[in-house]
Order: C-alpha cells, then sequence, then structure tokens
C-alpha cells in the first residue's frame, strides 16, 4: 500500500488557468453577481434551492459554501471567468474534502445558462480534477446529482464517472420526491484517460 501524500490549505487561493478559462477565487465583491446567478430560474432547478431573497441572505450563502470553505480548509470554489474579462459566468468547486482515510471530495458547479453547450464547463471540471488529483491528494471524486438533470449526467460521464448508485426518494424537489444519483471517477481511472 502506498503513503498518500494531500496539501494544506494553500495562501493565497489558488489560481487554474486553461485555454479559454480562468478559475479565480470568488470574493464579496461579486456579491451582485451571485445574486443574480443563483436566482436564475435554471439554477434553481439545479440547485433545487431558492435563489438568496436579498444581499443579506447572498452573503451569508456566500461566506457559507465559498469564502468559508475555503478559510476553513474544507474545500474550493472557483468562479469562472472568460480569459480577458473578469465577469463570472459560474462556479465549480470541491467541498466535503476528505484529507485523510478516504481522500475524497464532492464536487459542485454551475454555469450562465447563456454558456451552455460551448464545452467551458467540461474544460473547467477538466483542469479542477486535475487540481484535485495532482495538488490536493485526493483518490476520488464525486458528484451527487439529480438524475432528472440529463445535462450534468452527460456531463460527468462524459468526464469518465461512473455512476455507483441511485438513491431513491432521498431529495424533496417543486412538491415532490426525487431521485439523487452518485457518480464518481477514482484517480487511477483518471491517469489512465489521460495517458498518464
Amino acid at each position: 500500500m502506498h503513503e498518500m501524500k494531500t496539501m494544506t490549505r494553500p495562501d493565497p487561493f489558488p489560481t487554474i488557468e486553461t485555454e479559454r478559462l480562468i478559475l479565480r477565487e470568488i470574493t464579496l465583491d461579486d456579491l451582485d453577481w451571485y445574486m443574480r446567478h443563483f436566482s436564475k430560474r435554471e439554477m434553481v432547478e439545479g440547485t433545487g434551492f431558492p435563489g438568496p431573497k436579498d444581499r443579506k441572505q447572498a452573503e451569508e450563502e456566500m461566506m457559507l459554501y465559498i469564502i468559508d470553505l475555503f478559510a476553513k480548509g474544507d474545500g474550493f470554489r472557483w468562479g469562472i471567468t472568460l480569459r480577458g474579462c473578469d465577469d463570472l459566468i459560474g462556479s465549480c468547486g470541491f467541498y466535503k474534502w476528505t484529507k485523510t482515510e478516504s481522500y475524497r471530495a464532492e464536487i459542485g458547479y454551475d454555469l450562465d445558462p447563456e454558456c451552455w453547450g460551448s464545452g467551458i464547463m467540461t474544460e473547467a471540471l477538466s483542469a479542477m480534477i486535475d487540481f484535485g488529483f495532482e495538488k490536493m491528494g485526493l483518490n476520488r471524486v464525486e458528484a451527487m446529482i439529480f438524475l432528472a438533470n440529463e445535462r450534468s449526467v452527460a456531463l460527468v460521464k462524459r468526464l469518465g464517472f461512473t455512476l455507483e448508485g441511485v438513491f431513491r426518494e432521498r431529495l424533496y424537489k417543486d412538491g415532490e420526491f426525487a431521485d439523487d444519483a452518485c457518480f464518481a471517477l477514482l484517480r487511477r481511472e483518471w491517469s489512465l484517460s489521460r495517458g498518464r
């Protein structure tokens, strides 16, 4: 059995660059974006959570799900921007980061509907997953997805994730119970798909 190595919380927040994108830190300066973005119908449907009702709630959510996530060393949430423009078009990240024993984390992601179908999220997640396996010391990356969210299911399958199980009626959404599914990707599977 080989010894796993994992990173501690880096300082400053790590920036990831790809051919078209820069994944950067999200700060309270992005509060207006957060309010607009997570109030869109598509975001509400995809996440299963209503948009923030006011700036105070939006700030509390940003602190809990984004800023404190990094500050406490529990994960990362990057803002997605196109090169040459600092305006956010979405976000992606790791949470529930287990640094020992299972060396795993869950992922979450969202993208402005105007950018859907452009390959942006595939590009962002590919770079983020590289970071997870290479820098965070992960062995396993998990994605919990509503089975009805066909776009998201297709995205993780394209990235090599495997459906491991369906949690029947695990969530209550839009007045009815919905199935949730666990998809996972292992370090060795990712390395093999990248020819490493």
